[in-house]
């Protein structure tokens, strides 16, 4: 028929759906046409159907069978897509929930892990705190030791500076003897009174020191005699000289007998044992006068400073020690404000 000629084209489903639908537009055409007689008779109105009327028809449903079936398809693809996307976002939510549950461990473990470094830091930060006032308390001892120890050195310094001028007048004295003065006093049977006492006492000096001096168990000097200083003293004048001039270093070095400074002052505290008054007996004797007694007042200020050198010694090590103490100190300051610093930046 007509109707199955113009269907042909059109894709109607399977066969039984074809055949339904081939039968029903022929049904429905005529049904239309019945239709318009009752219309025609109650609304008094002519309504016509031509064969082309039945073509639109079979047009017309084939146009609205492509909308719907266009539709229907979309509809189809947009709830596939819907599908898809609720798939891919329950794939993903899943995939977000695994990750998030590990991340949350991370994050208990790294929330484990800081507060154990805050610990640390904590602990760590004390001591440096510690250590830091540990060091300045070090830092203002040494302060204080360096300031004592400065207060000493100028202070032996002084001493021994006013033990310049007595020392270099003693040498003074040694350099102005002539040998044949002090061998013109050799001569002498008998000298001059007084003399005797001033070779008496650099005997007494030099006790222990210049080898010919026959000295007792005690250290002192047995027999001081002007016969004795003859022979013991002015037997090799040139190595007496010597020895006097050693007895600066001896003291220097405190390798003298102290005694010997004892005995020389029976001597010495006499009025008359002065270089003007011995002057006027002998040149050479008063030159040693003026040896025994600068020798002797350099001596004083030497024993006086001695005990000042050894507390300044004792001090200097005692600073030596507190900044060794001290630089240790800071070493360990700048480790542990090192460790911090690396533990904090951690």
């Amino acid at each position: 028929s007509v109707g199955k000629k113009f269907l042909r084209t059109i894709d109607l489903g399977s066969d039984q759906e074809r055949d339904v639908i081939e039968r029903f537009l022929p049904f429905s055409f005529e049904a239309v046409n019945k239709a318009t007689v009752e219309f025609k008779r109650k609304e008094r109105r002519f309504v016509y159907t031509t064969p082309k009327s039945y073509l639109e028809l079979i047009k017309l449903y084939g146009g609205l069978l492509e909308e719907k079936r266009s539709n229907a398809f979309a509809a189809i693809k947009r709830l596939e897509n819907g599908l898809s996307k609720l798939r891919e976002t329950s794939e993903s939510v899943a995939k977000l929930e695994e990750d998030l549950k590990v991340m949350l461990e991370d994050a208990a473990t790294k929330k484990e892990t800081a507060e154990g470094i805050a610990e640390v830091v904590a602990k760590e930060k004390a001591s440096v705190e510690v250590q830091t006032a540990n060091a300045q308390i070090e830092k203002e001892q040494v302060s204080k030791i360096a300031e004592e120890v400065g207060r000493k050195q100028r202070d032996t310094e002084s001493d021994l500076a006013k033990a310049e001028p007595a020392v270099e007048a003693a040498m003074s004295a040694l350099d102005t003897l002539d040998q044949k003065d002090l061998s013109s006093c050799k001569g002498m049977l008998k000298p001059p009174p007084k003399l005797d006492e001033v070779f008496a006492a650099t005997m007494c000096l030099l006790a222990g020191i210049m080898p010919s001096i026959v000295v007792q168990k005690s250290g002192r000097v047995k027999d001081v005699s002007w016969d004795a200083a003859k022979k013991q003293l002015m037997g090799n004048i040139k190595e007496y000289m010597m020895h006097m001039k050693d007895i600066k270093k001896h003291v220097d070095d405190n390798t003298i007998n102290h005694n010997n400074f004892k005995e020389v002052r029976q001597y010495i505290e006499k009025d008359y044992f002065n270089v003007e008054t011995i002057k006027t007996k002998n040149q050479a004797a008063a030159g040693l006068c003026s040896f025994v007694l600068n020798i002797v007042t350099y001596y004083d200020i030497v024993i006086t400073v001695e005990p000042k050198r050894k507390a300044l010694a004792e001090a200097n090590v005692q600073l030596s020690e507190a900044n060794t103490k001290l630089k240790s100190v800071m070493e360990n300051v700048a480790t542990l404000e090192e460790r911090l610093a690396k533990i904090t930046k951690e």
